[in-house]
């Protein structure tokens, strides 16, 4: 059997289009001891074309195979195969292709797992968010910004509002400012994310269910905006004039920077994480300079502010359309998967929940995501509409 023919049918398969002779076909090869070089082959490949900005270690690669080995080349007859398996080794080989990356397996899959249950618990599919925004301006009028034309929107002062040909806003600030100082608010939906150029060239990213606040024109010696939700900032350069974010219980103030600041009100903290450059994060009272890799962790409880070391690339992997967990608990997962397909999130499990590794694109339907942690074996799903119900 050709490596070809085996990414040919893994690929159906992945993609729910085989034909019920090739996902016999598939089913068969699997348990072929004499098709492990093959598989195998192609799992190699996709390692070798993986994006730069999905790392895997020798010891997760290790780990994969050794769990799709022993559970599609069965040596016993008596052992039964699980095909969840088979769409696990599809996602793996796909990794190049851009569809489901992986989940790490940290728990011995259920091995009676039906794939048909699977796909009828999750027939009620839900598609991801989008570029979602409203623009409230300083005389309280909005603009809903997904359905505005492209171009001049309104003008504030000696500012004017442009909506570019990508889908983000840009503020134009013309002649010095003067007079009174206008506000406007960007607010992105559960199922929203948007991209705004600030009037002093900041560029901002914001995540879904968040908002920000800021001035049309900057003036006077600093700059401050106000965020609720979740942004990543790329702030322009201005020694003289500092940069503030204000969230709720904290500032952040920098003078040039990239950095993410994750605020929702129903998270355990709040989190900022340093990309490049330098900030102080100042918070109940205390105050934390942080460098790049570092990340403060403000705790909406306690009110305590500590400074750790991090992945930066898990803070910043909602911006670069990636869902990215590392030993992520579920109901922190689902709280991003919530607002992202605009969904409600129901549980039904008892005992200490399970966490989870792994990438899954943000451009996939919520079913891509869902199947694949429910291929680890110890979580279950089922879609009703816009509410998951999370099960045992």
């Amino acid at each position: 059997m050709t490596k070809e023919r085996v990414h040919y049918l893994l690929q159906q398969y992945a993609a729910n289009k085989a034909t019920k002779e090739e996902a016999e076909e598939i089913f068969v090869l699997l348990q072929q001891v004499e098709n492990e070089e093959v598989l195998k082959a192609l799992i190699t490949d996709a390692r070798n074309n993986a994006e730069p900005e999905i790392p895997v270690t020798e010891e997760e690669w290790g780990s994969m195979w050794n769990a799709i080995a022993a559970a599609t080349f069965r040596k016993s007859p008596a052992k039964q195969f699980s095909l969840a398996w088979v769409r696990l080794a599809a996602a793996v080989i796909l990794l190049v292709a851009g569809s489901v990356v992986f989940f790490i397996v940290t728990r011995k899959p259920n091995p009676g797992a039906s794939v048909t249950a699977m796909k009828k618990a999750l027939q009620h599919d839900v598609p991801p968010g989008g570029n979602r925004a409203v623009l409230t301006l300083a005389d309280g009028s909005s603009i809903v910004l997904d359905s505005a034309h492209n171009g001049s929107l309104a003008q504030q002062g000696n500012t004017k509002i442009l909506k570019l040909d990508a889908g983000q806003l840009s503020y134009n600030t013309g002649a010095a400012a003067t007079g009174q100082v206008l506000y406007n608010i960007i607010t992105t939906p559960r199922g929203g994310q948007y991209e705004v150029t600030l009037p002093d060239g900041t560029e901002v990213w914001l995540n879904a269910a968040s908002s920000l606040r800021f001035p049309t024109a900057f003036t006077g010696n600093e700059r401050d905006v106000e965020l609720t939700g979740e942004a990543y900032f790329e702030v322009a350069k201005n020694p003289a004039r500092p940069f503030h974010v204000k969230v709720d219980k904290e500032d952040v103030e920098v003078l040039g920077t990239h950095f993410n600041i994750m605020a929702y009100n129903n998270e355990q903290s709040v989190n900022t994480t340093l990309l490049e450059g330098r900030v102080k994060v100042t918070g109940n009272g205390t105050m934390q300079n942080i460098l790049p890799g570092q990340q403060s962790v403000l705790d909406n409880s306690t009110s305590g502010l500590k400074v750790k070391e991090v992945n930066t690339a898990l803070a910043v992997a909602w911006k670069n359309g990636l869902f990215r967990f590392k030993e992520t608990n579920i109901r922190e997962l689902m709280r991003q998967v919530e607002r992202w397909y605009d969904v409600n999130v129901e549980y039904k499990t008892e005992g200490k929940d399970q966490d989870y590794t792994g990438i899954v694109p943000r451009s996939q339907n919520v079913s891509a995501l869902l199947q694949m942690l429910e291929l680890t074996g110890t979580v279950h799903f089922y879609v009703e509409g816009r509410k998951i119900i999370v099960l045992p």
